[in-house]
């Protein structure tokens, strides 16, 4: 394989906007705008709505291609294709303005469906209504190796680029920033290979009909790489399932993913070797596109028994509802390819594109379909008594509230959660505040409103905080002779006064590291002081729980003030007085504990 030359590569440039204008375009806007997102100095304020803008290019690629490939199989005038392509545009308007990634987190699932759909459609567009195999074999041929070879070239032009800038950069010594090499990476593998792989996209699709040539790098690589790894990982599957029957056990969450990896990449070598799976002395293809759905059987009960355990325990979720439908779209597929005579193989891309978009909108779409499971499940851990039940609830809040809005708990309370939920995004908006602090603004309000403990990182009912002093990080000193920086994070040594000064840290008993805020002084001659924070912080949650103290909206930490962040200790010759800046960690109210308490600060020392 050579790189193709300058002129080549214009003539293909050339051809791709003659052919496809509209996905030209598109491509040199998304190039433009991922090369501003990974550039210095990105407004916030842009940044979600340019995220969004580059996923609809994606979207608008695949879906222009598919339908512009359409209207070419069928010989449609210029007209209508244009008629079509602004129909499309139109579509692409709607969804932009329609989902939003960034509030709902479900929006993404839809785009990453979009997505997924628009690509398959691509796949056989141009046969719609068309039974002939082997052309909707050939052109899915010609794609993927334009795919493969689009690929090799834009990572062979761009090392040499990267290299040659490399080179400038150390040879003459310009400042060559790593977003440079960010947006050669776009400007290659974003402009480049996409104008080079749509010039390559076949035109002539009855020509593909009669067409019978194989590649033989592609027969050797499926034959001796893809179809033995298959074997083995069929092998391994066996094995466990026979260890399930043995031990009469429930399989493991893991073994669904590694099942419908089995799945793809089997009916991916299927595909690959159709033409030639029948002929002669291809003994090993033919006896491997014979067993592997039979095969199929066994490994289709076992994700199946993977899936009801999940979602008998857990409800469904959009993960699972796809688990679920791929289960049985395999099942499906398995017994269509085992009984049927005509083994049509335009029936996998049709019948995932319509799952796909079915999955996307209305009451059987994935995101329906969970919802109601979640506040069912909901329901029911709400009116259980058992710790168990509980301690879910948490999770489940957080979910509904992530995935599908404050809305999603409308039969739980009698508040307006779509006013609360418009003024949380005005507030937010107004503070300029990133997306994270929404959603947990927004998952706070739900626990306010639903009456729930919150759950920390760590799963437990430890609740977060974070107090600061309201001087911030200013320290007066006046009447003290020295001052120091301390924090639990590291132990202090100095000389004052001619003496050793050392501050150390006490370490909890079960952790070594996790700190709960307590430090001693000693100094030669004087005996040690112990400082204990806890206590004070303690109090300072309590002080925060009845609303006394003021807590800062973009940041959610509240404001001490200073006389509350002031602890003094004596010794016959000396005063200490540790000025607490920051107080931050986790809180078990119900065990009157800390599962850590950090402190930042500075420690006045005064003779006395």
């Amino acid at each position: 394989m050579k790189l193709p030359s300058i002129g080549t590569l214009w003539l293909n440039f050339k051809n791709a906007i003659a052919r496809f204008p509209l996905q030209v375009i598109i491509t040199l806007i998304a190039t433009i705008v991922w090369c501003y997102l990974v550039g210095p100095g990105i407004s916030k304020a842009y940044t979600s709505n340019l995220v969004k803008l580059l996923l609809v290019c994606n979207l608008g690629l695949t879906l222009l291609l598919a339908l512009d490939t359409y209207v070419e199989s069928r010989s449609i005038s210029s007209s209508i294709k244009w008629v079509v392509r602004i129909i499309a545009l139109v579509f692409l308007t709607g969804l932009y303005f329609l989902l939003d990634p960034y509030k709902y987190l479900i929006d993404a699932f839809r785009f990453g469906l979009l997505a997924f759909a628009f690509h398959l459609l691509v796949a056989f567009s141009p046969f719609i209504g068309r039974g002939n195999l082997n052309g909707f074999w050939q052109y899915n041929k010609v794609l993927f190796l334009r795919f493969l070879t689009s690929a090799f070239y834009a990572v062979v032009l761009y090392i040499g680029l990267a290299i040659a800038l490399f080179a400038i950069d150390g040879l003459f010594d310009v400042d060559i920033r790593s977003y440079v090499y960010m947006r050669l990476f776009v400007l290659v593998g974003a402009g480049f290979a996409t104008i080079f792989f749509l010039a390559g996209v076949p035109s002539n699709f009855e020509i593909l009909k009669e067409d019978d040539s194989y590649p033989k790098g592609l027969k050797i690589f499926t034959q001796y790489v893809l179809i033995p790894l298959m074997t083995i990982y069929l092998l391994i599957l066996l094995v466990y399932e026979a260890k399930i029957a043995i031990n009469w056990e429930l399989p493991k969450g893991l073994v669904s993913t590694l099942i419908l990896g089995y799945a793809v990449f089997g009916i991916l070598s299927l595909l690959l070797i159709y033409p030639i799976k029948e002929k002669e002395g291809n003994g090993w293809i033919k006896l491997f596109s014979r067993f592997f759905y039979l095969m199929m059987i066994p490994l289709i009960i076992l994700l199946i028994l993977a899936v009801v355990k999940r979602v008998g325990n857990y409800g469904i979720t959009e993960s699972r509802y796809i688990l679920m439908v791929l289960a049985a779209w395999l099942t499906g597929i398995t017994v269509y390819f085992l009984f049927s005579k005509n083994q049509n193989i335009k029936i996998i891309p049709i019948s995932l594109f319509i799952l796909s978009v079915l999955a996307i909108y209305g009451p059987q779409s994935a995101f329906s379909v969970s919802e109601i499971s979640q506040v069912s499940r909901l329901k029911r851990l709400m009116s259980g008594k058992s710790k168990k039940d509980k301690s879910e609830i948490p999770e489940v809040v957080r979910y509904l509230v992530d995935r599908h809005g404050l809305t999603s708990l409308k039969q739980f309370t009698k508040a307006n959660l779509n006013e609360i939920e418009d003024k949380i995004y005005a507030n937010a908006k107004s503070r300029n505040l990133y997306d994270y602090e929404i959603e947990q603004k927004k998952i706070d309000t739900a626990f306010k409103l639903l009456k729930i403990e919150k759950l920390n990182f760590y799963g437990d009912r430890s609740l977060p905080f974070e107090f600061r002093n309201e001087n911030g990080d200013l320290a007066y000193i006046k009447g003290y002779d020295a001052v120091i920086s301390l924090s639990n994070y590291t132990d202090a040594k100095a000389t004052f006064d001619n003496k050793m000064l050392k501050i150390e840290r006490e370490p909890t008993k079960n952790h070594e590291d996790a700190m709960l805020g307590n430090f001693k002084i000693s100094l030669a001659g004087q005996p040690t002081l112990e400082f204990n924070l806890g206590d004070s912080v303690k109090k300072l949650i309590i002080e925060s729980e009845k609303g006394t103290l003021e807590e800062d909206q973009n940041t959610r930490y509240y404001k001490v003030p200073k006389e509350l962040m002031l602890f003094t200790k004596q010794s016959p010759n000396y005063t200490y007085t540790f000025v607490a800046t920051t107080f931050s960690g986790n809180y078990n109210k119900e065990k009157n504990s800390f599962s850590y308490l950090s402190f930042e600060g500075y420690l006045l020392i005064k003779n006395n």
